[in-house]
């Protein structure tokens, strides 16, 4: 064999390698161009944590007011309101999940709604009216933050439901944690109220 034919065997491979490294970045450009199919959801804030409802299943968001309490009732069950002629049954989101909840103008801690509506507190945050239950329900959490979009094949992805979280009890599906991106990036556990407030309706 040639010193030439040395020569050329050594920049042939050169070259096929260069041009794998450029096929392999031409690909991966190509994926991340591709367009994900997303569902858009309300950002919803109760304490450190962020939850997402299914935009398709709220039909108001609205500020937060003072609820009559109903005696006997479990204590995610914060009241009721009247709103448009209709009464409306007020579940705390937190609450429901066996989380922490020290928004809306309860003192921390607060276990019992009774005595919400007369403790000199004025309440804060926000009612998200839910749509197709059934019954007229709201749930009252922290802060309503935005409307974010997930993805809706992918599998969710990046993270952990806080700690105490009653996934167990909502059944599969009705908890699920992703990463979501833009203005709003970090953890999200999107919920299907109608999973949640299952329970409250029986």
């Amino acid at each position: 064999m040639t010193a030439g034919a040395l020569i050329d065997g050594r920049t042939q491979a050169r070259l096929d390698a260069l041009l794998d490294e450029r096929s392999a970045t031409l690909a991966r450009r190509g994926r991340s161009g591709t367009r994900v199919a997303t569902r858009p959801v309300l950002l919803c804030l109760c304490g450190p944590d962020r939850y997402g409802l299914p935009l398709g299943e709220v039909a108001q968001v609205m500020p937060a007011r003072a609820c009559t309490p109903v005696p006997g009732a479990p204590a995610a069950v914060l009241g009721l309101v009247a709103l448009s002629g209709r009464v409306v049954s007020v579940i705390g989101l937190a609450e429901a999940l066996g989380r922490p909840a020290e928004g809306l103008g309860r003192p921390a801690g607060m276990t019992d709604n009774a005595g919400w509506e007369t403790d000199g507190e004025v309440p804060t945050g926000h009612f998200v009216l839910l749509r197709g239950t059934g019954a007229a329900i709201a749930l009252a959490v922290d802060r309503v933050e935005a409307v974010i979009a997930i993805p809706v094949e992918a599998a969710p992805a990046g993270g952990e439901a806080p700690a105490g979280l009653r996934e167990a009890s909502l059944g599969s599906g009705a908890v699920s944690v992703y990463q979501a991106g833009g203005s709003h990036p970090g953890a999200v556990v999107v919920i299907d109220p109608r999973l949640l407030i299952h329970r409250y309706l029986s």
